[in-house]
């Protein structure tokens, strides 16, 4: 019953997607050259699905996505959120591409990392399949205008074999985000694949899709909703731009130095309190915290105040207000490791210049060293920089580890550690490190004979003795 249904639901889903594109293309007036069906032919080689797994402590998870070949050595690009990137790069596995229609004919691809200024993932083709697709950039660009009719490419799922289908609108609205973002009013393509003109001129790379707000009504109530179509957007990032950051490959999949000055809470500042302080004209930032030892503490940024200007540019009005906190990072990430940031501040009606050199960001989450210890049921993450932020604590006071996963139902479980709580001694010895932690843990569970351990935690600034039980050996 469950396969028909699936089945059912991709007919529907087929019949509401080729009558999207006819009503699309028809609704716009719009006259189809009589080469379209052959330059939908040529541009849907550009377009791959992705599909991969995640392999978790107990269990492996599979993903698929869109992405663009931009060229002629197999190199794939993928939106920021296709790929998990808080987890380690060593949990994603058995990448394959597959090209529209060609469901069956999957081939090896190699993850090569994340790029931490715009979040895009990195995939290469194995060379043996490289006469099977087509760079992006074997077609010409253009720039594209408001009103102008657009076609990109939608794709059905594996049960189709990634089949694709054609999409259209009209360009409806552009805005700077920091980045030109262009709105269509109909969505145009499978996020992460690529948007043309109808001469054939690759415009913009199809973006995450939008989430829309609609009014649910169930009998006499009403609620706002927001509403998602996962398969389909009308927001892209325009030629222009998507090249200006494309050869930023990343050197690791672990992922390359991260360039960090040691503030947290950045907030753009909103038109009111930009009015009183006469910005009025420009973008500004406040910090809501600058970290202890930090870059940013040793350069004399203190907490609260207020960056009106870097390396002696004003920070650019934008609208929304919380886009100039998006430049300040972007423009952040743009200095390399070593470089000095010149910061104007504005704090209790004083303006002062700052020069902050720049640092190499500390361990993230993602490259924080763990281990799982399956008798015991939890993972043991290396206590990181965000751990302390989030708890307010200086990093140099603090020890211990994080446990980042709980088995269900395992001993831990059942003596009530959580996932998130902050182990900070096992069986009465003070966790001094993640290697002091592993030691500990690992000799707990190579001790046959012990019944039971301790574990004194912080959750949510409590502190709490959990008394695990342990399990007897089957054999």
């Amino acid at each position: 019953m469950g396969s028909v249904m699936k089945m059912f639901q991709c007919i529907l889903f087929l019949t509401a997607a080729m009558w999207t594109a006819a009503v699309s293309a028809s609704s716009h007036d719009v006259d189809l050259p009589v080469s379209l069906d052959q330059l939908f032919k040529e541009r849907i080689r550009c377009m791959v699905s992705v599909k991969f797994f995640v392999q978790r402590e107990i269990d492996r998870k599979p993903y698929e996505s869109a992405g663009l070949v931009i060229d002629n050595e197999g190199l794939v690009v993928l939106l920021d959120n296709a790929i998990p990137s808080w987890l380690p790069h060593d949990w994603f596995k058995d990448f394959q591409i597959f090209l529209p229609g060609e469901g069956e004919k999957g081939c090896d691809a190699e993850y090569l990392g994340r790029d931490y200024l715009t979040g895009w993932h990195y995939l290469r083709v194995d060379r043996e399949n490289l006469e099977r697709i087509v760079p992006i950039t074997r077609f010409e660009t253009a720039e594209p205008k408001i009103g102008q009719p657009l076609w990109g490419i939608g794709l059905l799922g594996d049960s189709f074999d990634y089949a694709p289908y054609f999409l259209s609108g009209r360009l409806s609205s552009v805005q700077n985000l920091p980045l030109r973002i262009g709105f269509s009013n109909l969505e145009l393509s499978a996020p992460g694949g690529p948007i043309f003109d109808f001469e054939g001129n690759f415009v913009g790379w199809a973006g995450n899709p939008l989430t829309e707000e609609r009014i649910l009504y169930m009998r006499r109530d009403q609620f706002t909703v927001g509403l998602r179509n996962i398969s389909e957007s009308a927001a892209f990032l325009f030629a222009e731009e998507f090249f200006a950051d494309l050869d930023r490959v990343p050197d690791d999949p672990a992922g390359d130095p991260k360039p960090w000055i040691g503030v947290a809470g950045l907030k753009s500042v909103d038109r009111e309190v930009a009015s009183y302080l006469g910005l009025e004209g420009q973008g500004a930032v406040i910090l809501s915290q600058v970290l202890e030892d930090s870059p940013a503490a040793a350069g004399g940024l203190r907490n609260k105040d207020i960056i009106i200007a870097i390396n002696g540019k004003p920070l650019p009005k934008f609208r929304p207000d919380d886009v100039a906190q998006t430049y300040f990072e972007r423009q952040l990430l743009l200095t390399e490791i070593g470089e000095t940031l010149n910061l104007t501040v504005v704090s209790e009606d004083e303006t002062r210049d700052i020069t902050v050199i720049v640092e190499k960001h500390p361990t993230s989450i993602s490259q924080a060293k763990r281990q799982y210890f399956d008798d015991l049921g939890l993972t043991a993450r290396e206590f990181i920089l965000r751990d302390a932020v989030g708890r307010r604590l200086a990093m140099s006071e603090s020890s211990g580890v994080i446990a980042s996963f709980v088995k269900p139902n395992s001993p831990v479980n059942t003596a009530g550690l959580q996932r998130g709580d902050w182990i900070k001694e096992i069986d009465g010895t003070m966790v001094e490190d993640y290697e002091n932690a592993v030691t500990l843990f690992s000799d707990i569970e190579a001790d046959g004979g012990r019944t039971e351990f301790v574990l004194l935690i912080d959750r949510n600034n409590e502190t709490s003795v959990l008394r695990v039980k342990m399990r007897k050996s089957a054999n």
